[in-house]
């Protein structure tokens, strides 16, 4: 993304790192802002349904791990956790 130097001068002076900035765009809420642009919001609902989905992943990292496959000739053969 391309920034205006106003853009990037308020990027600095509010500590928004390309992190975060890209945080916001996958997964805030768009909506049409004055003169034709684009406004995208990362509120708190946002915020919470990202945690949600975040914290979703990590339990099933913590699930998977251990775990293994034995599969041939695309077929699963075996599934197991290994301790």
């Amino acid at each position: 993304m391309e920034y205006t130097e106003h853009a990037l001068a308020r990027k600095a002076q509010r500590n928004f790192s390309d992190d975060v900035i890209d945080i916001i765009l996958s997964n805030g809420r768009t909506a049409y802002a004055p003169g034709g642009a684009i406004k995208v919001f990362f509120g708190k609902k946002e915020s919470c349904k990202l945690i949600a989905e975040l914290k979703n992943a990590i339990k099933l990292i913590e699930r998977a791990n251990g775990g293994t496959l034995i599969f041939a000739d695309n077929k699963a053969l075996t599934v197991y956790k290994k301790h």
